[in-house]
């Protein structure tokens, strides 16, 4: 169990750190959008907002950080976000509601002199902001990390064909090592050379089967690079 919450923390990067704000920031803003605007709100309303907001999005990202350590040690996918996320949802709305009570913080359902009621309904509806929310980002997670390993497979598959021409290509460059002498290539161009010098007719007729012979052994080399260009 320790090094089950080891691993959770491990993961815990300053990048999910981020995430975790912009979450936040998304909630505050369909708060603002829904009912701030709609209703008479008390002076601290904006740093009650922000507690709840806060800690509905702490909790929906260690809930997807859970389950994903859950996965990765072979339970089930569909069990582990389900579970992941519902107790996140209770979690969020009663700590929700006992930070505001430290912190003397109030929304328009718990103002002094309303029922109690109406004071659990709002932790109900944490709950249930939490739960909807929740489910919403780990659709979005989890289509983010399937087109993911998606495009690794791809950069993968390239990565491995890119390294398989290299191969075809080292393999006909050694046999055209084995096919062109240069010695030999080296003797036959002095010979042609003093041909020339000499004003022999045969020097054309001889340069001209040379040059179709290296045409015809550097032709797989050629026709390699052509397919990769």
């Amino acid at each position: 169990m320790l090094d089950f919450g080891r691993d959770v923390l491990r993961t815990f990067t300053w990048q999910k750190l981020l995430l975790a704000q912009l979450l936040a920031g998304a909630l505050d803003v369909f708060a603002v959008l829904l009912f701030v605007y709609q209703f008479t709100t008390p002076p601290s309303f904006s740093g009650s907002r922000l507690v709840i907001e806060e800690t509905m999005a702490f909790s929906i990202l260690f809930a997807v950080l859970i389950a994903d350590q859950a996965v990765a040690r072979g339970t089930r996918p569909f069990r582990s976000y389900a579970l992941a996320i519902l107790i996140a949802s209770v979690f969020s709305a009663v700590a929700q509601f006992q930070i505001r009570g430290w912190l003397g913080l109030q929304t328009i359902a718990d103002q002094p002199g309303f029922d109690v009621t109406m004071r659990h309904a709002q932790v109900v509806y944490a709950g249930c902001d939490t739960l909807t929310y929740g489910v919403l980002f780990i659709l979005v997670y989890l289509d983010y990390r399937r087109r993911e390993r998606l495009l690794r497979r791809v950069r993968a598959a390239e990565l491995e064909r890119a390294h398989h021409e290299q191969d075809i290509v080292r393999s006909q460059l050694a046999a055209l090592r084995t096919d062109v002498d240069a010695v030999e290539l080296l003797e036959t161009l002095k010979e042609l050379r003093g041909a020339f010098e000499q004003g022999r007719a045969d020097a054309e007729a001889r340069l001209g089967a040379v040059i179709a012979d290296l045409r015809t052994k550097l032709a797989p080399v050629d026709a390699e690079r052509e397919v990769r260009a």
